[in-house]
Formats: structure tokens, C-alpha cells, sequence
């Protein structure tokens, strides 16, 4: 065993090595468990299979009860999940570092001991094919599938990890238990820990949990290797969607490949930095050569380049959805026209070092808390080797303009190329939003499995205080200093949500909000992109119907420049005409989208039932086509001098900042001066409860899978019930693998891949809601197994053990809530919102430990009614 930068390295005898990493900023770590197998390691016919071992390794061992698994890491306060890849399957669980061997006795179990009952491979079988389902709604993964089937010829990459429906329909129980034998092994596997922990001691518990597992026979991999591609090849799709959507792939090499960081930068170049492993600052590049040609040149709602790390040589892809009405033709032009001269010229010095910084604020960022760190260690020992972890930064700084424009000559080729188009016939289709749009290529190789008596951790005894200042100009700013953190994470929260609209102008808090940062007196908006990529920062507007909250990420340095910027949008923009009709077109485009999205569309019918007409919760936040089609500049004008200003923002700041006084100062300092005459803040009112059950179905062409959304008021956030409903609800519809819902719905009856069940809170009213995606044929019978749940909480109550297990997680998890900067602002903004005071983690623990049985049941009786819900479904025409 050793220890090289910073990360303990040892093997076991029967061949499972170990990276061990310590960190002790909080008192959590993140045990995962790496198999190097994925898709690339299936045969045709058997397609997803990897991706299905994964999901039946949470049916149970002889020792583990099926569920157990979720139960008992969530009773001790931990998260967990797993997730198949092309190239490897992982497992992990995030805990208090003192439950630490919790993970190892789960992961060594089900290494050797994972039962694959044939009736619980039935079931699961019908989760897998509605979690296919449910990416089949979305264009950008139906376009993704066929285009790189056809670029791949002979290599298993060609398929997505979820698989081929027709292989999901045949694959066996003795197929699943095969593929399992030969590939989960120690030998085959490497472990990772990432936390407050001493390494080699935990490597010594390691050992003798891990130690006696015996090593199977070395795998032979014979690799198909793909044959090169001799000319260009096209793949058109004509299906019901909201507007064209163009994928363009083209070969590019592997991980280890020294053009690999070349192609890295030229990725930056085109559409910005991306994040890393599993998080990152967000979207960047509005300065980049592909925004500005399409999306600041009025031809696409978004356009992305994308480029991973794969232990085979994989595409170097790039991706546009197109404003309703563009020729595709016009759009390829301007793609084509951007990567040729990225080929034949130069770029300049200025656009390299953009790009570069870029890339390490976003592994700066993409380094916040134990899990993602964990993850990023974990996915460069598949594809290379764990120490380019920390060299992969080093290997950018070397890269010259030259180096670019040679990896654009030998991969970014017209005859290696495969081009893809997704052209609408009629409206369906599903939503791309930017970040969905950003993400597709993500879908087929990142699939996960759960898309939704332990002592409490004394959040005192280790975090930085929460603070809280209040400056003169009314403005308040809470924040938490974490000096020694190389980032910043504020959100800026404004009361200028939709709530502030009205019906013949619903959309304009959203419309406001979006133009913010088009154009002030002294900034446009493409100076004011370029200033916040050369800084490798991040500032993004989000509209709710509350509140607009601006969040900013950026380096610790970089943090006076980046709210300068900042300042500016806020305070002077001038809302250029121009940007105004980009912007309703944006806007348009995504309620074209949203319409045509089973999920929006499902919870957009809920609300309109449960909400009397007028109410702003009944609007669409984003507003209606007719709406915004007629807002004008001077609804604009007027809507900023309303809502925005000193005495309406409240600000979290959160990170590398030596102390709140400080970062207090620097907001001073660039609004002390900001004088407005606000509205009064909107309070909507509590709607009435249903005197009936509702429900409303909307057919969508081109679907797969159907949504439902259910739902019902709840009492406010400061209704004495509120905690004990709360409770109630997280055993419905949230403990473990989604609660009862998550039991009875996609466990015992495989009708779902997701079904759960939430409180979103209120200061006036509350809404408890329900969501399953599910295949269209299982509608009805999911509704009544939900609505058969709700009336079991009601009329039988919780249990003991339940009412333990929950209240052990809540009162466990709170340093993973609190494991990222954001996490932690969001949480500094909700305790302002709701008046909790500044100790209310402290006293969170007595809260929930108080809760009793009686009062847990006496409120999910006073505020849940199985007769009277609301149900919202929308999916596919039913066939008559």
C-alpha cells in the first residue's frame, strides 16, 4: 500500500484495490464501489443488462432483506444510489462518517451474495421498460439513439446503456445472474472513500470486511474495435414534436489519449466549460462561438458541443434545438461554418485562456463535498488512472492555439461525421430545456437508480455559524464564511415571482427576469458574457412563482468583479428591443415545449383544478403563448421599478469569504445607493379543498409513458400540524426507495420507475402532490394503488419502527444537506422566508424527536382525504 497525492492506495490479496482520500471539513464520507463493467460489455440481444443487474442488486441478499438496503442507510441519516455507464456500474452511500461500516457490510454483501428472484426480476423487468418510456419522451434522447447507432458500426457503444426495448422483453432471470457472476468480483472492482476518516485504519475495516471475498476468474475482454468511418452518413427522424432538433457526432479518441486535452479546450471553445463528474458551476460559454452564431443569432433556443472522458474511443458531439419556423438547413450552415474555422484558423490567445479558465473553475466546482470528489476519483481510475485527477488541470495549461487547430483537422472531420435531424410532424414530443438540452448525450451512459436508532449529528459541534446583517437600504444578508473554500455561492432572492402577474400578462415576472442581463447602459449582453466567461463564473436568473433568485458562482477572487456585473443587470437594465424579441422567442419556444411535456403538462392540469380560476398558482409561471406574444417594453420597465430593489432582496452568501462582514461590505458597496419604490409583496391565498375526487387526462402524440401528478392542500409551513404531516408524507413518499409509494407502486407491482410524494411548503398553504411516470396501459391502476396508500396512512396510521426510521434520517441527514455551498444558501433562504431563526438546525433535532405517533396520524387524517384528491394525467392518445 502508499500514499501519493494525498490519496491512500492499497490492493487486497484477492485483487480489490482501495483509494482512500480524508476530509475533514464536515463529519461525512462517501463509499463507493466501482465494477468495471457497463454496456460496452454487452452482446446484442442483451442489451441493458448491466444496467438491470444494477437495479437487482437492491432485491436483497440471504442476510439483507429487499429494502433493507434503503432503510437502514436512511435511518442513519445517509443518501445513496447507483448508477450504470458505458464503461462501469458504481455504488454509493453518503453518510455520518461514523456509519461508515454500514456501507461496507451492504457493499461486501451484495459483492458475492445478491439474490436474483425470479419473481422480483418480473417485476423489476416493468420498471426498466417504463424507465425507458420515459426517456423515449424526451426528442433529445429518441435523436441521440439512432445517431450514434448509426455511428457506431461494430462497437457496443452504439446502443444506449438502458437498452434495446426488445432485449428488455427477453432477457432472463439465469441472463441477469450470469452476467452478475462473471463481472461482480473483488478482482473486478476497486473501492473509493472520500471523508472524515483515518485512511489507513479504515482501510484495516476494509480488510476484514472485504478480505475473505474470493477473487473469480480474470475476465477476457476481446473489444470490438471500430472500423473507420469513410464517409458521412445522415439519420433523419419524423415524429410529433415542438421543433427540430439537430445531433451531430464525430469520432474522437479515449481518455488516455494525449489530443484528449486539446479536444477538452476546443469543446470550451465552442460552447463553454462543463461541469465535471457528477456537478459543476452550471452552464457557461454565452460567449462562445456557438451561442453567439445560434442562440444570440436568433436561430436556436439552445446549441451545445459536448466531449467525456471513455475508456474507448467515443464522439465528440454537438447539439441545437431549433427556434419553431428555422430551417434546419439554416442551422447545420451555421454549425458547419463555426467548426470549420475552428479547423483553418488559429484561436485567439484571449478565447484560449477564456476557455481554460473555464475548465478549472468548473473542477473547482465540481469538487464541493465528499460525494462528487468521491465520484470524480473514482471515474478517472476507469478511463486512466485516479492520479489524472489532479494532473488532468496541469495537462490544459499546456495547450496551445496550435494544439487546438490540429485535433479540429484530425477528429472534427465532414467524411467521419454523423449528422441527425428530428424533424416535428404535428406538436408532441417532450420538453429540452437548456440544461436538458446540454445533458442528452448524458442520457445513455449515466443511468441511476432512484430518480427522486441513530444519534443526530450536533450541526453546531462542526459548522461554521450562520450569520445574518441588515444594511441600512433594508437589504439582508445571511451567509456562512468558509475561508478556506477556493469558491462563492450567493443567491440573490427578489419578491418579483409570478405571483405578481396577472392573467392577461401571466409570464412577465418570468419575461423580466430573462432580460436582466440583455443590456444595460454601459454593458451589452454580449460584453456582459464575455466578462462573466473570461472569469469562469456563472450568474443565472430563476423565476418561481414567489421569487426571482439570482445565483452567482465564481472563484473566491473573482467575487468583487463578478458582482459588479451583477450590480449592473440589477440595478440599470435598459431592455433593448432587439434582445426583448430574442427573448419572446426563447420564451415561446419553451412553452411550445412545456405543452408538449407529459410531466409539466400533467402538473399544469393538477394546478388548474385544484386552483380557482384567477389565482396565480393556477398560471403557468412562464406565462401562456397568447400572454407573451403581447408583453411589451414598458410592461417590462414597469415591472423592474416594482418589484426590484434594495428593500426587497435578501442575499446567502456562502463560501471562500473571510468572514459575513465582509462579504456584507462588497453588496454595500454596490447598492447601499439603490433607492425604489416598491409594491407590496403578493400573499396568495389558501385555496378551497376539493369537495370531490378530480381528475383530467390531455393526450399528447408521440409518447411513451404517461405522468401522473396528484395532489391535495396542505396546512402552511407554521401550522402547528406541519411537521407531523411532514413526517407522515416521508413515509409515504419519500424514506428509502420512495416510501410505501416507491414499495407498493414500482417495487411489489412494477408499474412505475418513479412514484413519490412530496409537501411543497407555503407561508399561507401548502400542496401535498404525488408523481409516478408509468406506462400508459398501468394508469389506472397506479392512481388507485396511490390513492390506496393514502387512505392506508390515514386509516392505519405509521408504525413504530417507521416513526423511528424517520425521524432517525431527519435528524441524521443534516450535514448532507449542508455538504455544498448551495445547499447551504437554500437553506439560509428558507429559514429567512419562513422566520425560523438562525438556530433552527440546532433545534431541528428536539423538534422532529418530539413528534409522537398519535399526532403524525391525527394529521395526515386533518389534511390528507383519499375521496377528494386532484389528479392531473397526461400521456399518449388512448386508443377507443
Amino acid at each position: 500500500m502508499s500514499t501519493s497525492t494525498d490519496t491512500f492506495v492499497g490492493t487486497l490479496p484477492n485483487g480489490l484495490s482501495v483509494l482512500l482520500q480524508e476530509s475533514h471539513d464536515a463529519p461525512l464520507a462517501s463509499f463507493w464501489v466501482w465494477y468495471r463493467v457497463g454496456s460496452r460489455d454487452e452482446r446484442p440481444g442483451f442489451t441493458g443488462i448491466s444496467h438491470w443487474v444494477e437495479h437487482m442488486q437492491f432485491k436483497g441478499t440471504p442476510s439483507l432483506a429487499k429494502g433493507a438496503i434503503f432503510r437502514d442507510v436512511s435511518k442513519h441519516g445517509g443518501t445513496l444510489n447507483a448508477m450504470t455507464s458505458n464503461d462501469w456500474t458504481a455504488y454509493y452511500e453518503t453518510l455520518p462518517a461514523d456509519r461508515l461500516d454500514l456501507s461496507l457490510q451492504i457493499e461486501a454483501d451484495r459483492m458475492a451474495n445478491s439474490l436474483f428472484d425470479p419473481e422480483e426480476t418480473e417485476s423489476e423487468r416493468t420498471v426498466i421498460l417504463s424507465e425507458r418510456q420515459g426517456a423515449e419522451n424526451t426528442p433529445a434522447f429518441l435523436l441521440y439513439e439512432e445517431v450514434v447507432g448509426a455511428a457506431f458500426r461494430s462497437h457496443p457503444y452504439r446502443h444506449m446503456v438502458i437498452g434495446h426495448e426488445t432485449d428488455l422483453r427477453t432477457i432472463s432471470r439465469d441472463d441477469l445472474y450470469t452476467h452478475y457472476q462473471h463481472y461482480y468480483a473483488p478482482n473486478n472492482a476497486f473501492l473509493v472513500a472520500v471523508g472524515d476518516f483515518d485512511a489507513p485504519e479504515l482501510y484495516s475495516r476494509i480488510e476484514a470486511t472485504f478480505g475473505e471475498l474470493e477473487q473469480r476468474a480474470q475476465i477476457e475482454r476481446r473489444q470490438a474495435v471500430e472500423p473507420p468511418q469513410r464517409g458521412e452518413r445522415r439519420v433523419t427522424l419524423r415524429r410529433p414534436a415542438p421543433t427540430a432538433y439537430l445531433r451531430m457526432a464525430f469520432h474522437a479518441p479515449n481518455a488516455k489519449d494525449p489530443d484528449t486535452p486539446a479536444l477538452l479546450l476546443a469543446d470550451a471553445v465552442l460552447s463553454g466549460g462543463k461541469g465535471m463528474g457528477l456537478g459543476g458551476g452550471g452552464p457557461m460559454g454565452r460567449s462562445a462561438r456557438f451561442y453567439r452564431a445560434l442562440v444570440a443569432g436568433g436561430l436556436a433556443r439552445s446549441a451545445s458541443s459536448d466531449f467525456d472522458l471513455y475508456l474507448d474511443p467515443y464522439l465528440f458531439t454537438v447539439g441545437v434545438t431549433a427556434l419553431p419556423g428555422v430551417e434546419p438547413g439554416r442551422i447545420e450552415a451555421v454549425v458547419d461554418a463555426e467548426i470549420s474555422r475552428l479547423r483553418d484558423e488559429t484561436v485567439s490567445e484571449i478565447e484560449l485562456a477564456r476557455a481554460l479558465k473555464q475548465l478549472k473553475a468548473q473542477y473547482v466546482y465540481s469538487g464541493e463535498g465528499v460525494t462528487n470528489r468521491a465520484f470524480w476519483l473514482g471515474h478517472m481510475e476507469i478511463v486512466d488512472t485516479h492520479r489524472r485527477a489532479a494532473s488532468l488541470i496541469g495537462e490544459l495549461e499546456k495547450i496551445t492555439p496550435d494544439d487546438i487547430q490540429r485535433v479540429a483537422q484530425t477528429y472534427l472531420r465532414p467524411e467521419t461525421r454523423t449528422v441527425g435531424w428530428l424533424v416535428p410532424e404535428g406538436e408532441g414530443g417532450g420538453a429540452t430545456t437548456d440544461e436538458e438540452d446540454a445533458a442528452a448525450a448524458a442520457l445513455h451512459r449515466r443511468w441511476f437508480l432512484n430518480p427522486s436508532s441513530a444519534t443526530s449529528v450536533n450541526a453546531r459541534s462542526w459548522r461554521a455559524p450562520f450569520e445574518r446583517r441588515e444594511l441600512p437600504n433594508g437589504t439582508v444578508v445571511l451567509g456562512q464564511a468558509r475561508p478556506d473554500d477556493p469558491s462563492v455561492f450567493m443567491r440573490l432572492r427578489f419578491a418579483a415571482g409570478a405571483v405578481h402577474d396577472t392573467d392577461d400578462r401571466a409570464g412577465l415576472a418570468a419575461f423580466t427576469a430573462r432580460m436582466l442581463s440583455r443590456g444595460t447602459a454601459t454593458r451589452s449582453f454580449a460584453r456582459f458574457n464575455e466578462e462573466t466567461d473570461n472569469l469562469g463564473a456563472t450568474v443565472g436568473f430563476e423565476t418561481g412563482r414567489l421569487f426571482v433568485e439570482v445565483a452567482i458562482r465564481s472563484l473566491r477572487e473573482d467575487l468583487p468583479a463578478l458582482l459588479d456585473l451583477t450590480a449592473d443587470v440589477l440595478r440599470h437594465p435598459t431592455f433593448p428591443n432587439e434582445e426583448i424579441e430574442k427573448v419572446r422567442q426563447e420564451l415561446l419556444t419553451a412553452i411550445r415545449e412545456q405543452d408538449n411535456d407529459t410531466r409539466s403538462s400533467a402538473d399544469r392540469v393538477l394546478r388548474r383544478l385544484l386552483y380557482p380560476a384567477g389565482h396565480p398558482y393556477a398560471r403557468r409561471a412562464g406565462g401562456e403563448r397568447e400572454t407573451v406574444s403581447t408583453i411589451t417594453r414598458d410592461d417590462l420597465v414597469a415591472f423592474h421599478q416594482a418589484h426590484y430593489g434594495p428593500a426587497a432582496m435578501i442575499a446567502a452568501v456562502v463560501g471562500g469569504v473571510s468572514d459575513l462582514d465582509s462579504a456584507a461590505d462588497l453588496i454595500s458597496d454596490r447598492f447601499a445607493d439603490w433607492t425604489t419604490d416598491l409594491a407590496q409583496a403578493r400573499s396568495p391565498a389558501p385555496p378551497p379543498p376539493p369537495t370531490q375526487f378530480l381528475r383530467e387526462r390531455v393526450a399528447i402524440a408521440g409518447k411513451s409513458q404517461a405522468d401522473l401528478a396528484i395532489g391535495f392542500p396542505a396546512p402552511a409551513r407554521s401550522d402547528p400540524d406541519y411537521y407531523a404531516l411532514d413526517m407522515a408524507n416521508l413515509i409515504l413518499g419519500r424514506l428509502g426507495l420512495m416510501g410505501r409509494l416507491g414499495a407498493s407502486v414500482r417495487d411489489r407491482q412494477g408499474l412505475a420507475y418513479y412514484a413519490f410524494s412530496q409537501i411543497e411548503p407555503g407561508r399561507e398553504s401548502s400542496m401535498w402532490v404525488s408523481r409516478a411516470g408509468v406506462d400508459p396501459s398501468n394508469v389506472e391502476q397506479a392512481l388507485e394503488s396511490i390513492t390506496a396508500e393514502v387512505r392506508r396512512l390515514r386509516d392505519e396510521g405509521v408504525s413504530d419502527e417507521e416513526l423511528t426510521d424517520a425521524k432517525s434520517y431527519l435528524t441524521g441527514v443534516l450535514p448532507l444537506a449542508l455538504e455544498t455551498n448551495d445547499g447551504v444558501a437554500a437553506t439560509l433562504l428558507n429559514i429567512e422566508h419562513y422566520d425560523l431563526g438562525l438556530d433552527y438546525l440546532d433545534r431541528y433535532p428536539s423538534i422532529i424527536n418530539a413528534l409522537e405517533l398519535a399526532h403524525v396520524q391525527q394529521a395526515a387524517r386533518a389534511h390528507l382525504d383519499p375521496d377528494r384528491l386532484v389528479a392531473g394525467i397526461a400521456g399518449p392518445p388512448v386508443n377507443t
